[in-house]
């Protein structure tokens, strides 16, 4: 099957070479992300042969939920005596409500993070962040959800230790390297197979390296 355009022999090699011009200096090794989910927050599938996508993982979608269905819960608890016309006068419980505010607004700003697009469309030859997906590539070019998939050079995998009140744990990014050096995080959480498969799924899609923190000194 012939690859599409942009990703034919002659713009591999040329990606090489610029991989071979790309110093250490140029590219961090720092986490981009500081801190991170413990458990795997999305997994990435192949959509279409020319297509790969994230979605979010149950643990997310369960963890996403709870918080969501508590606050939701909460505020049900402490509102519905107001809504109760044989009831004169009813103090209204701040701190139930506050409460339930949080959690569930929690709730919501999760399942808006975990389930936010995270596409590598070769039809498209955009790698895209966006719910709304814009057809006018004027309007793309204003925009940070999209990137083109020919800048992208390579594939960035950090460890790192984070410490927090409950204890500690290891968090791994997936980054992407592009063409100035610059990174753009992709995902962010605990499960370091998961992240390696991820990686090798993506350099074999886009046909580019992977770069592991730890080896980049002989870059």
């Amino acid at each position: 099957m012939d690859l599409p355009e942009g990703f034919h022999k002659e713009v591999i090699e040329a990606r090489e070479n610029v991989l071979s011009n790309t110093t250490e200096s140029k590219v961090s090794t720092s986490p981009l992300k500081p801190g991170g989910a413990n458990f795997k927050t999305n997994v990435l599938i192949q959509a279409s042969p020319s297509k790969l996508t994230y979605k979010p993982s149950i643990g997310a979608a369960l963890f996403s939920f709870i918080f969501l269905a508590v606050g939701l819960g909460v505020l049900f608890y402490a509102l519905f005596p107001l809504f109760q016309s044989h009831i004169e006068s009813v103090s209204i419980p701040w701190f139930l409500i506050l409460f339930g505010l949080i959690f569930s607004g929690a709730g919501g700003f999760m399942f808006y993070l975990f389930y936010k697009p995270r596409v590598f469309d070769k039809q498209q030859g955009l790698y895209y962040t966006t719910y709304a997906f814009k057809g006018h590539q004027s309007k793309r070019k204003l925009s940070k959800d999209y990137l083109s998939l020919q800048s992208i050079i390579a594939i960035q995998i950090i460890g790192e230790h984070v410490k927090s009140d409950d204890g500690s744990y290891k968090s791994f990014e997936l980054n992407l390297v592009l063409e100035d050096a610059s990174r753009r995080n992709v995902v962010d959480h605990g499960n370091l197979k998961a992240i390696i498969n991820d990686a090798e799924m993506l350099s074999e899609f886009l046909n580019i390296p992977i770069w592991h923190a730890s080896s980049m000194n002989s870059f």
